[in-house]
């Protein structure tokens, strides 16, 4: 990853977890928090996982597993490309109390190939594993969010919520479920 994409992409994580804390914060004043659940992950695009891996490892000072390649994702009901796949390769790291979740897209439309494509590598978005996804794909789409991604045999979803916040939001189910290949 270039160094200026790791300095975009670390200011980016500062920036958006600054703005959930701050926006849960004043939410909890009276108003109930409608997303709930707990902090997952930030996960970012990357052009080469491998490549990305080695380079925070080195900056980050962690160790790296091997990516995983998942394949046969499906896209969400009503969606463009509904009934068609998508396939990701990823890895997950953690570094400075934080887990990180880089992905290369494979082959084929997704929201990562779209996002690389119009905006390079960086933050893509921001997972919460909540109690039951379903019903917060649907608030998230209430405020403006378009499911993307996921579906009730795989326990979760990614809302784009790019116009509101400038990010996608991933929700995850308790049993979230992804086919590796």
């Amino acid at each position: 990853m270039k160094a200026r994409n790791r300095t975009i992409v670390t200011g980016t994580i500062g920036f958006v977890l600054g703005t959930l804390v701050t926006t849960a914060l004043v939410r909890g004043q009276g108003a109930p928090t409608k997303l709930a659940g707990e902090f997952g992950h930030v996960a970012m695009v990357v052009s080469d996982v491998e490549e990305s891996a080695r380079t925070f490892a080195d900056i980050f000072g962690v160790s790296v597993p091997p990516p995983r390649v998942i394949k046969n994702i499906p896209f969400p009901p009503g969606s463009p490309n509904a009934g068609k796949t998508m396939g990701t390769k990823t890895t997950f790291l953690q570094a400075n109390g934080m887990n990180l979740e880089l992905i290369e897209p494979l082959d084929g439309p997704s929201p990562w190939r779209d996002f690389l494509e119009k905006n390079g590598e960086g933050v893509h978005h921001i997972a919460f594993t909540v109690p039951e996804w379903a019903p917060m794909v649907k608030f998230l789409e209430s405020k403006g969010g378009t499911w993307v991604q996921g579906t009730e045999e795989f326990d979760f979803g990614y809302v784009d919520l790019t116009q509101q916040l400038g990010f996608t939001v991933e929700v995850m189910g308790p049993n979230v479920n992804l086919p590796a290949q």
